[in-house]
């Protein structure tokens, strides 16, 4: 059995069409994205306050311990909190424009 010529360029169309779709919607499947450089997870620290910072992208909601935070024009942030003795967490929420979340908790001890 032959394949014609049409139905192999119809063929080569549809798989086009798809993977421009799937390029396209990239943004709507992956949610927002949420780098923390630091602070690491059980990490120890003897002073306050104390830095997280990291990266974010494709985000239009963004929180660190329910406080609004904001990225620079790269997707950098850097922001100071004051732990309490003891155990704390840290908690970071992001939200993309389709309403995917990302939370990301971080426990973290000050001597």
């Amino acid at each position: 059995m032959r394949i014609s010529n049409k139905k192999l360029l119809i063929g080569f169309v549809g798989v086009l069409v798809l993977f421009y779709g799937l390029w396209q919607a990239r943004d709507f499947l992956r949610g927002p994205r949420v780098y923390i450089e630091s602070p690491e997870q059980g990490g120890v620290f003897d002073k306050n306050p104390m830095v997280v910072k990291g990266q974010a992208f494709d985000i239009i909601k963004f929180t660190l311990n329910g406080r609004t935070i904001f990225t620079d024009e790269n997707g950098n942030f850097r922001e100071e909190i004051l732990l309490a003795k003891g155990v704390n967490d840290i908690e970071i929420y992001a939200e993309d424009k389709f309403g995917h979340e990302k939370r990301i908790l971080r426990t973290v001890l000050l001597r």
